[in-house]
């Protein structure tokens, strides 16, 4: 035995334990597929036409058809599958053009998946391009501000292995293309925020307090800053606080903002969430809301981080006996070596 032996014998450990990791990456790469691509072909109404997205000025009533040309430069058809949504607002301040499991917002009137209409799924041949038409109709009343969402296009591939295997379908990223819709000039209208109320659920396996709020108006809300601070009712100093900038909210959406719970000190009894959000335009809005957390849920939020510790102290433990092995395995070798 030699110091080469040494060493590969610990380089074997290390890449055994590391392998899951390595190949779980490799395999990742597998759904990019080349070869799509498209144009949006803007109508004469189009308000900007260095952008990469619909901003259409129309008047109530009014129909249309707008295009977009999708082109496939592979060799094997492809079908793309194409879906309308209204733009959403996540928890943490990103908008949202695709399809998502997020509510719509009561002041939403006008949703564009009902007033904008494409087909569902077209096929691309070979080495071509199509052009997907979608016909629009305006709302009969007047409104203000935007109404605001996206085209999804998702390219699927299917590959011919052999003829005793069936197709092999390849799904991809999927393409989104905004779509802003107005009557009138935007800047005349005047944000508007407000509160829902609070609740208490379970975001991955930890109690969190949900701070619901809607915008309420055709506008976007840019730039936002929501300063979070809970206190025990009837007392001024702060447990905590929360900050979160950075933010933007759609137009008629709401948010959901997390205030995580499970590594604070927060025993039950009656708690008080004072709320600011302001903008970048200045626009600036309060609250005060009172909550209760009973014995039973404060528990129930100590719990996940007893368990959180305990598994990490578990990964702890497991990383140390790795150590030791290998060390053990080392000194096992050497010592072989010295006898010999």
């Amino acid at each position: 035995m030699n110091k080469k032996s040494v060493c590969y014998g610990i380089l074997v450990c290390l890449f055994l334990f590391l392998y899951p990791i390595l190949s779980f990456a490799e395999e990742d790469k597998i759904n990019v597929i080349s070869g799509f691509s498209y144009e949006i072909l803007f109508p004469e109404n189009q308000v900007d036409r260095e952008v990469g997205y619909y901003d259409l000025l129309m008047k109530a009533g009014e129909t249309q058809t707008i295009r977009l040309k999708v082109k496939n430069t592979s060799n094997q058809a492809m079908n793309v599958k194409v879906q309308i949504n209204s733009a959403k607002t996540n928890g943490n301040g990103v908008i949202e053009y695709g399809p998502s499991e997020l509510k719509k917002d009561a002041s939403l009137k006008y949703d564009l998946a009902e007033i904008l209409r494409g087909p569902d799924e077209i096929v691309i041949p070979a080495n071509s391009s199509e052009v997907i038409a979608f016909d629009l109709i305006m709302p009969a009343n007047h409104f203000e501000g935007y109404i605001a969402g996206g085209i999804q296009l998702k390219p699927i591939i299917k590959e011919e292995q052999s003829k005793t295997e069936q197709n092999t379908i390849v799904n991809t990223f999927a393409f989104l293309i905004g779509v802003l819709l107005h009557e009138s000039d935007i800047d005349k209208v005047t944000p508007d925020l407000k509160l829902n109320g609070t609740s208490l659920k379970l975001k991955e396996g930890n109690y969190t307090l949900f701070v619901n709020l809607s915008n309420i108006k055709g506008i976007f809300l840019e730039n936002m800053t929501a300063t979070i601070r809970i206190n025990e009712k009837g007392k001024t100093r702060n447990l905590f606080e929360l900050t979160k900038s950075n933010l933007r909210m759609a137009p008629n959406s709401m948010i959901d903002l997390p205030v995580f719970l499970s590594d604070k000190e927060i025993t039950a009894g009656e708690y008080t969430a004072n709320i600011q959000i302001t903008t970048e335009n200045g626009w600036n809005w309060t609250w005060v809301k009172n909550f209760t957390l009973s014995k039973v849920t404060a528990q129930k939020i100590k719990q996940p981080t007893q368990k959180k510790n305990a598994r990490n102290l578990d990964a702890k433990w497991f990383m140390a006996i790795i150590m030791l092995l290998t060390i053990c395995f080392s000194i096992g070798l050497f010592i072989i070596k010295r006898k010999r």
